[in-house]
């Protein structure tokens, strides 16, 4: 039986799904690789100061932005500088190119993950309704722990999205796999023991 996908109540709470690594404990922080790059300081908000709201690009041809206040879910599209975007139809004066109407679902994944160990990590998956501005739904969408056991580093991505495990190991002597298994839960207290209850499937499978 497919297990529902973990959904939030606002993005706070989604941020907040933890707060520090379960390997290393140190802190965990939103990877800006997700965030509308020009617009991000080295704490990952807007450079402009506003620490209360994150960006996404909705178009990266034309720069538009879509940014979401942490504490509220109020959502705003903000359209790029147009003013150099002009058209030049012959004498007289020229038209602004006009700004695109956005409208249906935007997604967006973000992830979160140590900077310290780069042993754990998770995504969400964002639903935006560009036509109402606003958020529309928030997901766990996968989460991944890896784990070093003597020579042999096992990674598990459980993405929840299509209840599938993914289950990876790389020896030190180059040899890899990689399997996918039905979903299993993650034991974050004890990985290793995540570890053993998939090697011990892969025996009796």
């Amino acid at each position: 039986m497919n297990l529902p996908v973990p959904k939030f109540n606002s993005f706070k709470e989604a941020i907040g799904y933890r707060y520090t690594c379960p390997l290393c404990t140190s802190n965990l922080y939103i990877n800006d690789r997700d965030l509308a790059r020009d617009l991000i300081n080295d704490h990952g908000h807007e450079s402009s100061g506003d620490t209360s709201k994150i960006s996404f690009f909705i178009s990266l041809i034309e720069k538009d932005t879509i940014s979401i206040d942490l504490e509220t879910d109020e959502v705003q599209i903000i359209f790029n500088d147009r003013m150099s975007k002009t058209i030049w139809t012959g004498p007289g004066t020229p038209k602004i190119q006009a700004p695109p109407i956005y409208n249906g679902r935007f997604m967006h994944g973000l992830t979160i993950d140590c900077k310290n160990c780069c042993q754990y990590s998770f995504t969400l998956q964002i639903h935006f309704n560009l036509l109402n501005k606003v958020l529309s739904g928030i997901y766990l969408n996968s989460e991944t722990i890896s784990i070093e056991d003597g020579n042999i580093v096992h990674e598990i991505k459980n993405s929840y999205a299509a209840q599938v495990t993914y289950y990876s190991y790389f020896m030190k002597d180059g040899d890899s796999k990689k399997l996918p298994l039905p979903l299993i839960p993650l034991n974050l207290l004890d990985p290793k023991e995540t570890v053993a209850r998939i090697r011990n499937l892969l025996i009796f499978s």
